[in-house]
């Protein structure tokens, strides 16, 4: 289980590392497994270890994964990895040009994985049906907001994350993809 509850993604290469698609799903992969081989990674992502090595050094080098030891695998030797935190927090102080583009970027891999996953979710039911009961739901509002309303959505949606985190069940339980985006029009 990672050490810390939150992880300030503050560097433009922080934030580059994780504007990979690659890397963002093992990131997501890494939550739920917590400490593990890149092996067992490659074997819950559906893909081939050779090519995830280099993703997770990159996460590695930027400070978002770090190594916690090492035990013999499939005949030799693996490396363990874990997250430094499970959650990671945008730094919001961060305002250069490419932390932008980087995030932007980040955006779009979270955006795009979240629908990639209805998608799946959508085509594995047999009714094809679109409910709360069922897990699948997508809502798009578009309100004017007040400061004072801005934030108290901020701390509601700060609330549903804490929500979420304490109500992550390690293992036996269906995972979920939820993703949030707020932006001014």
């Amino acid at each position: 289980m990672a050490k810390e509850p939150e992880f300030l993604v503050s560097t433009v290469g922080q934030m580059e590392a994780l504007a990979s698609p690659v890397r963002h799903q093992i990131h997501l992969v890494m939550e739920m497994l917590g400490a593990c081989s890149v092996n067992e990674l490659a074997e819950r992502m559906g893909r081939v270890p050779e090519t995830l090595y280099y993703h997770v050094r990159r996460l590695e080098k930027v400070g978002i994964v770090e190594q916690v030891g090492r035990r013999v695998g499939t005949g030799r030797e693996e490396a363990i990895y874990q997250l430094k935190a499970k959650h990671l927090r945008i730094d919001p102080s961060q305002s250069s040009p490419r932390f932008l583009k980087a995030m932007a970027k980040g955006c779009g891999s979270l955006l795009r994985f979240a629908q990639r996953s209805f998608v799946r979710a959508l085509e594995a039911r047999a009714d094809r049906r679109v409910s709360p009961k069922r897990g699948l739901r997508i809502e798009q509002v578009t309100v004017r907001l007040s400061a004072g309303n801005l934030a108290k959505l901020n701390e509601r949606l700060d609330s549903l994350q804490r929500f979420l985190a304490d109500a992550d069940e390690p293992s036996g339980q269906k995972m979920y993809v939820i993703t949030v985006a707020t932006a001014p029009l």
